[in-house]
């Protein structure tokens, strides 16, 4: 919990310097994936999109979690166990905007890290990982009115995660092209 703080005071930090001389327009969006599977296991996000004329800052924000719990009627037949696992993920993207009419084309970056947590009851297994996840993003919203949009975005996600075992480091590297539609609204 102590990481979220630091992640979010340094994020504040951040925005607040970079927003100490433009009036900056806020909003809230809601993402919706292409692919089902990963809109039922509980990965959609909500965004805060902040402009500021130069720049449009996005942080990310997705939390997930489950639980299954397994309950034997006859105690010979199986022991009584739970599963859970949960996931966090804070991302900030920081893209360069270009406006034509009604449409804002937009291209940069995310970066954030996600932190999952598993255990399983039965066996005692407990696991923890941080993962930290680069992204090069481009993307364009349509705005029905000043304080509507809805758009499409691609994020190619580059995805690095570390574990450490008795004696030996594993490190996974995995690449996934995400693409999603958003729907912001602005205040």
């Amino acid at each position: 919990m102590k990481k979220v703080v630091t992640v979010l005071m340094v994020l504040g930090l951040f925005a607040s310097v970079s927003f100490g001389q433009e009036q900056a327009k806020y909003g809230l969006g809601f993402e919706f994936h292409t692919d089902p599977t990963l809109a039922y296991s509980g990965l959609l996000g909500i965004y805060v999109p902040i402009e500021t004329g130069s720049l449009f800052i996005e942080p990310l924000i997705r939390y997930s979690s489950s639980s299954e719990e397994i309950d034997y009627d006859n105690y010979a037949t199986g022991q009584d166990y739970e599963v859970s696992s949960s996931n966090f993920t804070l991302l900030l993207g920081i893209f360069k905007p270009t406006e034509i009419g009604k449409i804002r084309s937009y291209y940069g970056i995310r970066v954030g890290k996600t932190w999952s947590k598993y255990e399983n009851d039965l066996n005692n297994y407990k696991e923890e990982s941080d993962i930290l996840i680069i992204a090069p993003t481009v993307g364009a919203e349509y705005f029905i009115s000043d304080k509507f949009s809805f758009g499409g975005e691609a994020m190619y996600t580059m995805i690095t995660d570390e574990e450490e075992d008795d004696g030996f480091t594993t490190t996974t590297k995995e690449s996934v092209l995400i693409p999603k539609l958003i729907v912001r609204f602005y205040f």
